[in-house]
């Protein structure tokens, strides 16, 4: 998979809106190919719709968007679905059509989601004992990883591991339609009754409590640091989450003794009350249900409550889920890191497919010639900091790299060359992400390694966020992205906290500097440049 490149199979427009989130870096081959179950359930009939761009996950946005017009026949229904989720390209970037004929519909793409979908539902009728079945699955693979003959590691991953990989994609799947479908109706629905700014106002504030899985991280660290929680109990619940956490080549948090030392510092530079923000954030999440229950019938009021504590309950589910799938991640890389001892390759095996891993374990050692291509194609992407969040056409990512006048958020050959300039275009715009307005000074970083240069108070511009992220947001007066949704790691984390965020804005953190005075209206998705650095 090193040479891959999905941007040669033909003039289409891809993006990372969603999956930039997920992998906010180039993956290893071993990475690339576990993943590929996950990747191969999202494909349409015999069309992949996740492509490989410089080792990195990017989404054939032709494909689906075709897709969808097929069905809908409608441009705008099309953008009714994906508005909040991905949204569409950049003004001056067009979609060029992909192929898909009726006959892939009615005879691959529907019956396979057919199939699909009854083993979804199954699924997450029993979610909740599943997902504590995973991780007691999980915590027995590891003892017998450590242990594990090479026939016996060949055994647990064909027989165990890799089916249980299997069955948790489908649940993840549900959950996110799930989330996805019901924050539109009750978008939709909030809209038809009090209008486009009501609705703005209940799901920038919506909250889900201190419970939620995207929090636990952080909410760890303050119970660790009250004496709640124990170093032990902290790694066996959290240990397992981080910015990397989907790369099998990173260490897990549990494996490095140093990092909850680290976060722990990290946490006291905040002089924040994380329960004092959740709770002032549930406070203006009833206030704000109360304000739209005043202003509806009786019954209009339940309808609204019901559709409410369905997102909340499905979001809860989304994200107890994506924190089951992570834990097994860190099994795998386990079972990845044992084979690499017994075949003396050491970490190297981050290099072979899951696949060459198993017969490289079954004695046929001829993948491991690939090895030092692969690195060093690796480490190349690998140096490749972002790449655009649109991209058209053939797109080679070095030579883009080595171009000085480059676009940051789109490549288009077919696109006007010049982006927006600040001095000229001083509103940037995004998704609403997290109700509120706040000024502050830009603090530009690329990871949380990073984070020790983001102040209490200063606004954090990134290209994208995730769980490993957190322990940094209760330091932030407000949140921009480039990358996500209202459905993002960023946004429902600063919906939580009640932090003002704007999100999926493409352009940034290529128009906004550490230094900029800046005006967040998360409510609207809009950052106002007050004063440039």
């Amino acid at each position: 998979m090193d040479e891959q490149n999905a941007t040669f199979t033909g003039d289409y427009l891809w993006t990372n809106m969603i999956v930039g989130e997920v992998f906010p870096t180039a993956t290893t081959p071993s990475t690339w190919s576990v993943w590929q179950d996950f990747f191969r359930m999202l494909s349409m009939g015999d069309f992949a719709t996740i492509g490989c761009i410089a080792g990195r996950p990017y989404l054939n946005y032709s494909l689906m968007y075709s897709f969808l017009l097929k069905i809908t026949r409608k441009h705008e229904r099309v953008g009714g679905l994906i508005e909040d989720s991905i949204g569409f390209p950049p003004p001056g970037v067009d979609i060029p059509p992909f192929p898909v004929s009726w006959r892939t519909v009615l005879l691959q793409v529907l019956p396979g989601e057919a199939r699909n979908e009854l083993r979804k539902n199954r699924l997450k009728k029993n979610a909740p004992e599943f997902l504590a079945t995973v991780r007691e699955q999980c915590r027995e693979f590891g003892h017998r990883i450590e242990s594990a003959s090479g026939d016996e590691l060949i055994a647990l991953w064909t027989e165990e591991i890799r089916p249980l990989w299997k069955e948790i994609h489908p649940l993840q799947d549900k959950t996110n339609e799930d989330l996805n479908r019901l924050t539109q109706s009750l978008k939709a629905e909030v809209t038809k009754l009090l209008g486009d700014e009501g609705a703005s106002a209940l799901l920038t504030t919506i909250s889900g409590g201190e419970e939620l899985a995207s929090l636990g991280p952080l909410m760890g660290l303050a119970r660790l640091r009250s004496g709640e929680l124990s170093r032990e109990e902290y790694l066996r619940r959290y240990g397992h989450r981080g910015p990397h956490e989907n790369e099998l080549a990173e260490p897990r948090a549990y494996e490095a003794p140093a990092w909850l030392d680290t976060q722990l510092a990290e946490f006291d530079r905040s002089p924040v009350d994380v329960m004092g923000l959740l709770e002032k954030r549930d406070a203006e999440f009833a206030a704000v249900r109360e304000r739209i229950a005043r202003q509806l019938s009786p019954k209009q009021a339940q309808d609204i409550a019901r559709r409410i504590d369905d997102v909340v309950a499905a979001n809860a589910l989304r994200e107890a889920t994506r924190s089951e799938l992570t834990r097994l991640v860190g099994v795998i890389r386990t079972f990845f890191l044992r084979a690499g001892e017994l075949a003396g390759l050491g970490d190297r095996v981050f290099f072979l497919t899951v696949e060459e891993v198993v017969d490289t374990l079954a004695g046929h050692t001829l993948a491991a010639a690939e090895i030092p291509a692969r690195r060093e194609a690796y480490e190349k992407h690998r140096a490749l900091t972002s790449l655009p969040a649109w991209i058209r056409g053939r797109f080679d990512p070095l030579q883009w790299a080595a171009d000085p006048g480059r676009r940051l958020d789109v490549f288009d050959p077919h696109a006007p060359t010049a982006s927006p300039v600040p001095g000229v275009d001083r509103v940037v715009k995004g998704h609403p992400g997290s109700a509120g307005q706040v000024e502050g000074l830009v603090q530009r970083i690329d990871s949380p390694e990073e984070g020790g240069r983001l102040q209490p108070g200063e606004i954090l511009v990134t290209s994208t966020t995730n769980v490993g992220w957190t322990p940094l947001f209760p330091r932030a007066a407000a949140v921009v992205t480039d990358i996500g949704g209202s459905l993002s790691h960023a946004a429902i984390v600063a919906r939580e906290l009640g932090i003002p965020a704007v999100v999926g804005c493409g352009d940034a953190t290529m128009r906004l500097k550490t230094g900029d005075r800046v005006r967040v209206d998360g409510g609207r998705g809009m950052v106002e440049i007050l004063e440039a650095r």
